[in-house]
C-alpha cells in the first residue's frame, strides 16, 4: 500500500512536470495531495493529512484560477506520448520493485496516536497565527475569484 502511494506521488510529480498547460497540472496536484494525506494518516497524523489536502486544494484554486486568467489558450494541447512513455517505464521499473523479496516498511509503527496528540498541541499554542493565515488565504482566494469574474471575457495580457 505504501509503495503504491509513493508511486502515485511520483506519478503526480511527472504529470505536473510534463503538463503543457495548467488545465492538466490540476490532476497532478490532486493526485499528490491525496497521496500525501493518506501517507500522513497512515503514519499516525490524520489531522495533518486533512491540512495537507486543504492547503493543496486552496493553493490549487488560487494558482489554477490565476493561470487560467492569464492563459490565452482556450483548448490546451496534451502530451499523451510523453505520459505513455512515462507509464511504460514506470511499469517496467515498478514490477521489479513489487516482486522483490525484501520487505521495506515492516519496522514502521502506523498506529501511534501519541505522536498525533503531541502534534495537536502545535495548533493550540499558535491558534491566532493559524486563524490569521487561514484568513489571509481566504482573502487571496476571494480576490482571485473576483478578478476571474471581472475578466472572464478579456485577456489580462492586453490590459
Amino acid at each position: 500500500m505504501i509503495e503504491l502511494l509513493f508511486a502515485f506521488l511520483i506519478l503526480g510529480g511527472f504529470v505536473i512536470f510534463f503538463s503543457p498547460s495548467p488545465y492538466f497540472g490540476v490532476f497532478g496536484i490532486l493526485i499528490q495531495s491525496i497521496s500525501f494525506s493518506i501517507i500522513a494518516s497512515l503514519f499516525g497524523a490524520p489531522f495533518f493529512g486533512l491540512l495537507i489536502v486543504l492547503i493543496y486544494v486552496g493553493g490549487l484554486l488560487v494558482v489554477f484560477l490565476f493561470s487560467t486568467i492569464l492563459s490565452a489558450e482556450r483548448n490546451p494541447s496534451s502530451n499523451v506520448q510523453e505520459l505513455f512513455l512515462f507509464g511504460l517505464g514506470s511499469c517496467l521499473l515498478g514490477f521489479s520493485f513489487l516482486f522483490s523479496k525484501e520487505v521495506f516498511f515492516d519496522s514502521l509503527d502506523l498506529n501511534s496516536l501519541e505522536v498525533e496528540l503531541h502534534l495537536g498541541e502545535l495548533f493550540s499554542s499558535m491558534s491566532m497565527v493559524s486563524i490569521g493565515a487561514a484568513w489571509f488565504l481566504l482573502m487571496a482566494l476571494m480576490s482571485v475569484l473576483c478578478i476571474n469574474f471581472e475578466h472572464s471575457n478579456a485577456n489580462l495580457r492586453y490590459i
